[in-house]
């Protein structure tokens, strides 16, 4: 009897855990989003290759603990989305009024870079700058 008790409550907290869960994945905020971005090269991303075409980029964050993500996006479908690193301004940083996004290609570690910066006229949050780095595969 007892161990019914327990089980049921096990079964009752891991459904309610289970609808928590995504109602927190449903949380994160669109900051800002490229649409028809074109990626030069082929994309090495978890074990898996994105070609290169044109792709649209949503930048989001979620809540709690803050972390900046990046969803690439094709035809409204999410086909990667990827946690990027938050880098502060410096004093000698020109902040940009628009979002801007800025893509470089680093030959040498064979890397594509994409700094995404949101600008001081976003309604909100301004002043954010984050970083993704790609391994490309070469043609």
């Amino acid at each position: 009897m007892i161990f019914k008790r327990v089980l049921g409550g096990f079964f009752l907290a891991a459904i309610v855990f289970l609808f928590f869960s995504g109602l927190q994945a449903e949380q994160m905020s669109t900051i800002c989003r490229f649409k028809n971005i074109t990626i030069p090269v082929d994309l090495r991303i978890e074990g898996s290759i994105l070609t290169k075409g044109a792709y649209d980029l949503e930048f989001v964050r979620y809540p709690s603990p803050i972390l900046y993500y990046l969803r690439i996006m094709k035809k409204g479908k999410i086909l990667k989305l990827l946690q990027g690193k938050e880098f502060a301004y410096d004093n000698s940083s020109v902040i940009p009024r628009k979002p801007l996004l800025k893509m470089s290609k680093n030959t040498a570690e064979k890397t594509l870079n994409i700094v995404f910066e949101s600008g001081t006229d976003t309604k909100i949050y301004e002043r954010v700058r984050a970083s993704y780095s790609f391994e490309y595969v070469e043609d």
